[in-house]
């Protein structure tokens, strides 16, 4: 979409609308903060979850697989199950990686910096094939040019799947509170299919245990997250809100004072920071400019503007433009007139 012409961009979204397809959309990149972060918050540790399913191992594959993409996202200092076999003896381990997340926390008091624990437990872990025999028929044609059944083809048709489920929760070794926790299994589910398929059960569960993890990453790291907003609303101008309810125009008089930049984003946008410009039309040079940063507690929100005042240091009346930033590029636009 990023790369159309901005009058095929115009008619897509015409096209779109006209058809009862709602408003045309775009990505953009914001980043994601879960819903306690706090940045006094820096060292964790991976515990080995429970492993309540008939995968061999499961627990520690998942708390493995969790440590390394919590590592690599960078949101914590992380230690995992080898680092901390390194810091405690075989007692303390025991403790820390039995299941008694009161008595871990007090472990974890004696031997690390660690603020918070992630545990867990794996209710799902299973890799099935099966398979199917078929036949496909194979076609010939006689002297007249006529196709007929000539034989069969037969071959074994195989379905590998895997399904795996996993609930976490982040406890604060302090006092043994929970921080966060899943409020439903995070879940993932591959396939593949052929004769043969291109994965066996156990490729297909390393990748549902793969993309599990990326969703328990979203629910306790800083993720930077591509997400969709409806350009026609996601970005307006108005006049007033009255009963709570926007007065959307993109008219305003060089003598009015009042104008207000409605910008409408999703939660997962809390705590990011954007930029709000305003430009003569064709031209580069900022006339006003604010730097703003979204919060959650708000679907719409209005940033005022003087239409007055932008006349004034922009050239007089004529066509404007507020430009949305997420970081060094424009990531949406909005035409208004000063008359």
């Amino acid at each position: 979409m990023r790369r159309m012409h901005r009058s095929a961009l115009g008619a897509a979204c015409w096209l779109a609308a006209t058809a009862g397809l709602g408003g045309c959309t775009k990505e953009i990149w914001v980043t994601q903060y879960p819903s306690f972060y706090n940045p006094d918050l820096k060292t964790v540790a991976i515990v080995p979850f429970r492993n309540q399913s008939t995968g061999k191992n499961a627990g520690n594959v998942i708390a493995d697989k969790l440590a390394s993409a919590m590592m690599q996202n960078g949101t914590y200092k992380v230690y995992n199950r080898n680092d901390l076999k390194a810091l405690m003896d075989q007692n303390d381990l025991e403790i820390a990686f039995g299941g008694d997340t009161a008595a871990a926390t007090k472990t974890f008091k004696k031997f690390t910096d660690v603020q918070a624990i992630i545990t867990g437990a794996v209710t799902t872990y299973s890799g099935t094939s099966h398979n199917q025999n078929k036949q496909d028929p194979v076609y010939g044609y006689d002297s007249y040019g006529n196709m007929y059944v000539a034989g069969y083809r037969k071959y074994v048709w195989t379905r590998n799947e895997a399904n795996v489920s996993v609930t976490a929760t982040m406890i604060r070794v302090s006092d043994g509170s929970t921080i966060h926790a899943t409020a439903s299994p995070a879940w993932a589910r591959v396939w593949a299919e052929g004769s043969p398929p291109k994965k066996d059960p156990f490729a297909c569960a390393a990748n549902a245990a793969d993309m599990v993890v990326n969703q328990l990453i979203e629910h306790f790291a800083v993720v930077r997250k591509k997400i969709k907003v409806e350009v026609d609303k996601a970005l307006r101008t108005a006049s007033e809100l009255y009963d709570n309810e926007w007065t959307f125009t993109n008219d305003f008089k060089a003598t009015d004072e009042n104008m207000f930049v409605v910008v409408a984003l999703p939660a997962c946008c809390d705590r990011n920071r954007f930029r709000i410009a305003i430009v003569r039309k064709g031209e580069r040079k900022d006339v006003i400019s604010r730097e703003v940063t979204w919060t959650k507690k708000h679907s719409s929100y209005g940033y005022a503007f003087n239409p007055k005042d932008i006349a004034a240091k922009g050239g007089g009346p004529g066509t404007y433009e507020v430009k949305f930033y997420s970081g060094p590029e424009p990531v949406l636009r909005h035409t208004f007139n000063i008359r």
